[in-house]
């Protein structure tokens, strides 16, 4: 069964690792230009952005995992990032119901002073199975 477990978590492991940004997969003439949110050094400009449509508020562990909507626990990433992050929570979901995780640790990492993150971090393990390491690129 360990074998099962292990074999899971190297294929959802290696389809984020390998999982390119949206903005690459359209042909050349068609892509739109990086997302760049280094100017965002605040949680009020944040929040601006937010209410403009041009970001969104997360809760960085979320509801469905016991996550509060509380300060420490939000930020704000563009609204195409929900589909990544969606997706990255179903295979946690899917390992929690496995029993092969029972303990999750979420990191923001950010770009210089930007309060947007630039990835997401999930580091999720259980009682002897090792470590799964999710990281959610975003800008």
């Amino acid at each position: 069964m360990r074998i099962l477990y292990a074999a899971l978590a190297l294929a959802m492991l290696a389809a984020l690792a390998f999982a390119l940004p949206a903005w690459t997969m359209a042909p050349k003439e068609a892509q739109a230009m990086e997302m760049d949110f280094s100017h965002v050094t605040s949680r009020a400009q944040a929040q601006a952005l937010a209410r403009r449509g041009e970001l969104t508020k997360i809760l960085y562990f979320p509801k469905r995992f016991g996550g509060e909507n509380v300060k420490e626990n939000t930020g704000y990433v563009p609204p195409g990032t929900q589909v990544a992050l969606d997706f990255a929570h179903d295979r946690i979901s899917g390992l929690i119901d496995l029993k092969s995780i029972n303990r999750m640790i979420v990191e923001p990492k950010y770009r210089g002073k930007s309060v947007v993150p630039s990835a997401i971090v999930y580091i999720c393990s259980g009682e002897g199975e090792g470590t799964i390491t999710m990281t959610i690129n975003i800008w």
